[in-house]
């Protein structure tokens, strides 16, 4: 059986476990996969961009996961200062050409607020768009199957279905997830060099 749906991933959960009655509980078992993922995954295709009108105050993007950079329009890119230093160099600030940004109280900030209508070119992390019966797929569940599948049966364990193959699945997660991150640095890497190459040739 291909495991190339949410659907077919119950199925496989259930299937590996042995007990069709798990169904009901194969979507907790995924969304604790998930969160697992989000945190500890570094993937090209957790990359993403919005573009977005500036405020002094923007929110975050529903799937984001951690800034990569922010423009204000065709301007070089903003330079991220932490809460305190956003603070402090900006509270009393007139209006102005956005320089710098802070992100905190769930939201993006930007220093000096702005003086007149920008456009906010975001590239960011971004979580996995969640498997649901509505939301069938997604990146990861397309290129790697046995992640997930391993990811959610290792959730399975954890319920105590069957204790004794939980440090044998563990295992396999966690090889299955430094494999993807080297691979992605690899990636990551070769990108890089395309793009020096790019622009010197």
């Amino acid at each position: 059986m291909a495991i190339d749906s949410y659907s077919t991933l119950v199925d496989a959960i259930c299937d590996r476990m042995n007990d069709t009655g798990l169904s009901d509980y194969a979507p907790e078992f995924i969304q604790l996969a998930e969160a697992s993922f989000n945190r500890r995954l570094n993937s090209l295709d957790m990359e993403g961009t919005a573009t977005i009108a500036a405020d002094d105050s923007i929110p975050v993007p529903s799937d984001y996961k951690g800034a990569m950079s922010l423009r204000i329009d065709d301007y070089a890119p903003l330079a991220q200062l932490s809460a305190d230093d956003f603070q402090t160099k900006w509270h009393e600030a007139n209006p102005g050409r956005p320089e710098n940004f802070a992100i905190f109280g769930g939201v993006i900030n930007l220093g000096p607020a702005p003086d007149t209508s920008y456009t906010v070119a975001m590239a960011y992390l971004r979580t996995l768009t969640p498997l649901t019966s509505v939301n069938t797929t997604n990146w990861l569940l397309e290129q790697h199957p046995d992640l997930y599948l391993m990811g959610s049966l290792l959730q399975a364990e954890f319920r105590g279905w069957n204790d004794d193959r939980l440090p044998l699945i563990n295992s396999a997660v966690e090889g299955m997830i430094a494999e993807i991150n080297a691979h992605e640095a690899r990636r990551k890497r070769g990108n890089l060099v395309d793009a020096v190459a790019a622009e010197y040739f």
